[in-house]
């Protein structure tokens, strides 16, 4: 076969819906995201997606949790919420969580390596400003089977 027949077979295939790499694959799972202020200050948190693109995930009060319906891929692992209209995988990079009020300069990040190389049902992450003042400290405690 010509690259040029190859070509054309590919972008007939993507047009028509059969070959979407943006969308969902059957062995993609559903899980849950749980991120907790487990400090004394109230957060300001942002769900940080590939491509500096972000969503505000807003104030989070001493003990309170901000959860999250998200997706993981089955393929590499990678974490996902799809767009709006359904059509596009929107990929996790972070979460970033600072002091409400000051957060450039005490922000800190979820990493969610652990997570992505794991399949777990659940994720439960926590982030608290140190007793001692600094940058936000976040962890995954536990991945839920």
């Amino acid at each position: 076969m010509t690259r040029r027949f190859l070509t054309l077979l590919g972008l007939a295939l993507i047009s028509s819906g059969v070959a979407r790499a943006d969308q969902p694959a059957a062995d993609d799972r559903a899980l849950h995201l749980s991120l907790v202020n487990t400090g004394a200050v109230a957060l300001h948190c942002r769900l940080i997606f590939g491509h500096w693109v972000e969503q505000d995930l807003g104030p989070v009060a001493p003990g309170g949790a901000v959860d999250l319906a998200i997706s993981q891929a089955g393929k590499d692992g990678a974490l996902y919420i799809l767009r709006a209209d359904g059509q596009r995988r929107m990929m996790i990079e972070t979460i970033i969580c600072g002091r409400d009020g000051d957060w450039m300069v005490s922000y800190g990040q979820v990493d969610f390596a652990p997570a992505r190389s794991a399949r777990p049902a659940g994720i439960a992450a926590s982030c608290a400003v140190p007793a001692a003042g600094g940058r936000v400290v976040c962890s995954l405690p536990r991945l839920e089977n």
